[in-house]
């Protein structure tokens, strides 16, 4: 769903903070809910449908939902897919959903956003994921459990690009529901703004996006791309184009080979002609709408992408508004008249952006991280006292969205999603967080963006149900609820009192806009716009409204006066919205399929993690590097991975290429609890050398045997945020036991055993949040202190203790960074040799010898943003620098004079028209600091990030 990148960004953050290495792991989310939570499930003819017991109505309801869905949702396919588990997730506050295989799994995650679709939120994303499901079995159906899903993954990740599969279950989602993202011009007004102002972009850029222009992301491409293919070719174009690809799966370009033999356009070719059609329709519908032009308030120094959301004006030339861009993370700004900005606070991570002012007061909501348990989320108020420029966090553990303050600054209303989905409006203390009232909701609307009247009598919000929003008004004397305005398929959003009416965004006319709702008046448009209008706000003093207007670089600030402004009454408005997915809405012929679900009871069970332990799923090759020559060790492991995502097992065979030897290996990560005890066993060969003196002369001898290995590792992982601050904290204890036999050429003092040496780590990390452009954090402290030793074992000893560092500080210019990291270590014993800190760049040309610490700078700048395509090889999106020195063994010699220096170049790409990994390749020029003078070396480095 459209919150996916978010879960995405949030998930890959938590995942590099507590692991500096670059993640390989798959995207999709494997954190743990609480232990305490008790599952039940429903098996239907097709689903089996996981919830945690709070969730039992939704989960009938779901229930109901997908069995009816599944017919319609596959119908344009051809396709039935296989019975698969849905996981129901009540714990975390990011609305998001996905499919995956390895195992075979959907997960919904309940808590509705506060600003999505016209229509309920469970409902929108059944439609979505089983879309994704036929998609998947459709390609990849005849590959199945307990040997195949990780293979089936890959084929379908290789063979669609995203803009493919998310494009076709948007249009899917808007043609057989009564929203749908397609409907939305919110949704597609980058899109729309970059079009209209001829910024058109090539095919690579609007898929990958861009560090240097907005765009509109994959889902918008993918959703009109596959929209054209449908208008123009029928609804079974789809199906063609998958059943095709499935019979070779693994061709490069498959989509684009397939399109051209049945359509005659490549994917490129594709794009272009959608752009060019869908250009024509969008200018055609400006020229009906005939916009105005308005007063840009907030002033733009340069063309970086910035967004300056929720103005409101505090002052007769002061404005308040929430900035967020390319280049900084968002901060919420006080700008004068001159356009001068005063940064006021750095915000953390929204699920959705907001902040609300009243009275020198301003409150916004953030999201936390449970410590351990990532599964599960929280949602805070945090307020700001513009008198005296202190800050507190409100609430804890609580999920709370879009808080708004009463007149006088004393009060403050949010909606809050219990635990069983329901939606209410709370009202807290503004001093000390309390709860005060909770407001009755007895038809259990889904509830957005409350509101308090001017004399803070009245509470407005945007109520959802199954026939669209509608603005409902609640009396804080009684509690008492009035629906103000009928149930509509139109996006209300973020309503707002004046004196006498509510201000409000809509798209009567086909584009957003601001319009007012009055008693006695009705509904009356207020602002027409080129690309789009958002969060009315309102002064009293002049009696104006202050809102956003989207332009080409983002939102800006504009007013106009509500006394001389003209409206117009919707009775009087033409809906111009190019509803690019109404063919398809006649293809599928059931866009009233939800209005038609039964209410069956299905019969819940409890669900034992104990009895569901073990799905394997996946035999998997191994291909790695050999110690002992420059061949790969081969072999394969069968996978488990369990529902819940609490046991990881994998037991396999590979061949030791280098000593000709079969190995056997085994192992479990088991995550339920806090601790997460990680456990590796491995049956292999092994190669040393001895040294052998015979007749004076000094031979090696070759000594091979066997050994059994057993490791152990437990984990305890703190993680949390605030502000733009996230800290992670962690413990960890490790040992082994490794028993040796089938000696040949045994040498004296060889050890049969090796017997539980014992190694600690304590880790720490904080750093600042990232903007989009940031090389690295602007601050940030990590630190990790490790030590290990043999304490029980009598035959052999040593010992090893080592510190790493790695310190973020802001550069000279914006999203330039200076890294430094000092490491040390001490070895003795069987570890004497061990290197276990990073080194100097450039330490395969040094001199071997013994390295106690090193001391690491660089400084990394952003060269140059190209978006630059090579054929259909690679999409650069950025060019950046460093600039090195490194330190060894400080102490000894000149300490003002670097082992080595020198200067880095990375490009920043994707690869063969892959969204993801992201690629980096890089080169490195090595001085080299010595005695004798020696020639620069090159180092070339091809890494990749998920």
């Amino acid at each position: 769903m459209i919150f996916k990148t978010l879960f995405i960004r949030i998930t890959t953050l938590f995942i590099l903070s507590i692991n500096t290495q670059y993640a390989t792991g798959q995207i999709f989310d494997s954190q743990q809910n609480p232990p305490e939570l008790k599952w039940m499930q429903i098996n239907t003819p097709q689903f089996q449908i996981l919830y945690p017991t709070p969730l039992k109505k939704e989960a009938e309801r779901m229930a109901n939902t997908v069995e009816v869905l599944i017919k319609s949702v596959s119908q344009s396919l051809g396709k039935e897919p296989r019975k698969i588990t849905i996981i129901l997730q009540n714990q975390g506050v990011i609305s998001n959903g996905f499919v995956q295989l390895a195992p075979r799994r959907s997960e919904f995650f309940t808590t509705p956003p506060q600003n999505f679709d016209i229509q309920d939120w469970l409902n929108s994303l059944a439609v979505h994921e089983l879309r994704h499901v036929v998609q998947i079995d459709k390609l990849t159906g005849n590959l199945k459990a307990p040997l195949f899903e990780e293979l089936a993954l890959a084929i379908f990740g290789i063979t669609l690009p995203p803009w493919f599969f998310e494009g076709d279950a948007v249009g899917i989602e808007t043609a057989l529901t009564h929203g749908g993202r397609g409907r939305l011009p919110d949704w597609e007004i980058i899109f729309r703004t970059n079009t209209l102002s001829k910024n058109l972009f090539s095919y690579s850029k609007d898929y990958f996006g861009s560090l240097k222009d907005p765009t509109p992301g994959y889902y918008q491409l993918g959703y009109f791309m596959t929209s054209k293919l449908r208008r123009d070719y029928g609804s079974g174009i789809i199906d063609s184009l998958m059943t095709n690809m499935a019979r070779i799966p693994f061709r490069p370009y498959n989509l684009s080979r397939e399109m051209k033999k049945i359509t005659g356009l490549s994917t490129r070719m594709l794009h272009d002609s959608t752009i060019a059609e869908i250009a024509n329709l969008w200018k055609d519908q400006e020229n009906m709408l005939k916009p105005q032009d308005y007063i840009i308030l907030n002033q733009r120094n340069n063309s970086i992408p910035v967004d300056y959301l929720f103005p409101v004006k505090i002052a007769p030339d002061v404005l308040l508004s929430l900035r967020e861009g390319f280049d900084k993370t968002p901060v919420i700004i006080m700008t004068n008249n001159l356009g001068k900005e005063n940064e006021l606070i750095k915000i953390g991570y929204q699920t959705e952006s907001n902040f609300n002012y009243s009275s020198q007061k301003i409150v916004w909501d953030e999201f936390r991280y449970d410590k351990r348990f990532q599964k599960r989320s929280y949602n805070v108020i945090n307020i700001y006292d513009l008198t005296d420029g202190k800050y507190r966090q409100l609430t804890h553990k609580t999920r709370l969205f879009a808080p708004s303050l009463s007149p006088d600054g004393n009060y403050i209303a949010a909606i809050n999603v219990d635990l069983s989905n329901r939606s209410e409006l709370l009202e807290l203390d503004a001093e000390t967080g309390n709860p005060i009232r909770t407001y009755a909701n007895p038809e259990n609307y889904f509830l957005q963006t409350p509101s308090f009247s001017l004399d803070g009598n009245r509470i407005v919000c945007v109520a959802i149900n199954k026939n669209g929003a509608a603005l409902i008004e609640f009396n804080r004397f009684d509690g008492t609820q009035n629906l103000l305005t009928d149930f509509q398929w139109q996006q209300l959003s973020r309503p707002v009192y004046t004196q006498d009416r509510i201000l409000f965004r809509a798209h009567y006319n086909g584009v957003n806009n601001i319009y007012s709702f009055q008693k006695g008046f009705g509904i009356q448009q207020l602002t027409s716009t080129r690309y789009g209008a958002s969060n009315p706000s309102f002064d009293k003093n002049t009696k104006s409204l202050v809102f956003n207007i989207y332009q080409e670089r983002g939102y800006d600030i504009t007013s106009i006066s509500l006394d001389t402004n003209k409206e117009t009454s919707i009775s009087n408005i033409r809906n111009t919205f190019i509803n690019y997915a109404s063919p398809l809405v006649a293809q599928e012929s059931d866009s009233t399929i939800l209005d038609h679900i039964p209410t069956k009871e299905y019969v819940s069970s409890p669900y034992k993690e104990l009895s569901n332990l073990f799905y394997f799923h996946s035999l998997s090759p191994i291909a790695e590097a050999n110690e002992f020559n420059t061949d790969l060790n081969v072999g394969f492991k069968l996978k488990s991975n369990n529902q819940l995502n609490t046991l990881d097992f994998y037991t396999g065979y590979q061949f030791n290429s280098g000593l000709r030897k079969s190995e056997y290996l085994a192992g479990f990560s088991y995550k339920r609890f806090f601790p997460v005890l990680d456990v590796k066993y491995i049956n292999r060969a092994r190669l040393s050398y001895a040294t052998q003196t015979q007749g004076g002369v000094r031979t090696l001898i070759p000594v091979n045997w066997r050994e059994n290995f057993l490791e152990m590792e437990i984990r305890i992982p703190f993680l949390a945020n605030r502000l733009n601050k996230t800290y992670v904290l962690g413990l960890s204890g490790n040992t082994s036991y490794t028993n040796r036999y089938e000696i040949s050429n045994r040498p004296s003092g060889f050890a049969d055993r090796i017997q539980f040496p014992l190694q600690y780590q304590f880790y720490f990390n904080h750093n600042s949040q990232r903007s989009r452009r940031d090389i690295a954090p602007r601050w940030g402290q990590n630190i990790s202190v490790a030590y290990q030793s043999l304490p029980f074992d009598k035959k052999i000893s040593g010992n090893i203790f080592r510190v790493q560092t790695s310190f973020f500080t802001p550069g000279l210019f914006a999203n330039h960074s200076l890294q430094s990291s000092f490491n040390y270590q001490n070895a003795g014993g069987v570890y004497q040799f061990n290197v276990d800190i990073p080194r100097v760049s450039g330490y395969g040309n040094l001199p071997s010898g013994k390295i106690r610490n090193t001391l690491l700078f660089d400084y990394r700048l952003p060269l140059f943003y190209p978006d630059a395509e090579i054929w259909s090889l690679a999409y650069i999106k950025r060019i950046r620098g460093a600039i090195f020195a490194d330190f060894q063994n400080i102490g000894k010699g000149n300490p003002f004079a670097p082992r080595t220096y020198g200067l880095e170049l990375n490009g920043d790409l994707n690869l063969l028209r892959f969204l993801l990994p992201d690629f980096v390749i890089s080169g490195k020029l090595i001085f080299i600091n010595d005695r004798k003078p020696k020639p620069p070396t090159v180092d070339f480095g091809f890494a990749y990030n998920l």
